[in-house]
C-alpha cells in the first residue's frame, strides 16, 4: 500500500482535504492529548492539556509587552492578561476568550495565541480567564466574559472586538 493509500485509510474522506503539515500537527496533539484522556479526572485532563500547550508555545514575539491584572465582578476577581505592542498605540482592543470546551484552558494555555494576535494586528489583546465547568456551571463562564467586556467598555475609548475559539468563540458570540 502506498503512502497516499495509507493516509486515506487512516483519515478517511478527510485525508486529501488537509495539508500533510496539518495532519502532522494533529498527530502531535493526539500524542499529547489522546481521545481517551476525557475519561480521566478533570484535574488530570487540565494538567495534560496545559503541559501540551506549554510544549507547543513558541515564545512571545519580542515586541509584545504583557501585564496581568484582575477585573472585580460581583465579589469575585477575574484574572486578565493584557498584550500590547511596545511603542505602538493600538487602534482597537480585542477581548479574547480562550477555548477548551468550557472545561480546559487558562491565560497561560492560550498565551502564545494572544501574543501572536497582538503582533500580527497591532491591536491590544485582553485575555479573560473565565470560570470553568464542571466546578462552575452555566452561566458562570458567560457571566465572567460579560463582566470583562463591560469593564473594557467602561474603561477604554478604543473600539472593541470580541474574539475566541471553540468555547471562547461561543462565549464571544453570546
Amino acid at each position: 500500500m502506498g503512502t497516499n493509500q495509507i493516509e486515506a485509510a487512516r483519515w478517511g474522506k478527510y485525508a486529501t482535504l488537509l495539508d500533510p503539515e496539518l495532519w502532522d500537527y494533529i498527530d502531535q496533539v493526539n500524542a499529547w492529548f489522546p481521545p481517551a484522556i476525557v475519561a480521566r479526572p478533570i484535574a488530570e485532563q487540565r494538567a495534560v492539556y496545559n503541559a501540551m500547550c506549554r510544549a507547543f508555545h513558541p515564545g512571545r514575539p519580542a515586541d509584545v509587552t504583557v501585564s496581568d491584572g484582575v477585573v472585580a465582578a460581583d465579589g469575585r476577581d477575574i484574572a486578565i492578561r493584557r498584550y500590547r505592542l511596545a511603542g505602538k498605540a493600538s487602534r482597537a482592543i480585542v477581548v479574547y476568550y480562550h477555548g477548551g470546551g468550557f472545561v480546559l484552558g487558562d491565560l497561560d494555555s492560550h498565551d502564545d495565541i494572544c501574543a501572536e494576535f497582538c503582533a500580527a494586528t497591532g491591536s491590544e489583546i485582553l485575555s479573560a480567564d473565565y470560570r470553568l465547568a464542571p466546578e462552575h456551571l452555566h452561566p458562570a463562564a458567560f457571566e465572567d466574559c460579560l463582566a470583562v467586556f463591560e469593564w473594557v467598555a467602561a474603561t477604554s475609548a478604543l473600539p472593541i472586538v470580541l474574539c475566541g475559539e471553540s468555547a471562547g468563540g461561543n462565549l464571544a458570540a453570546e
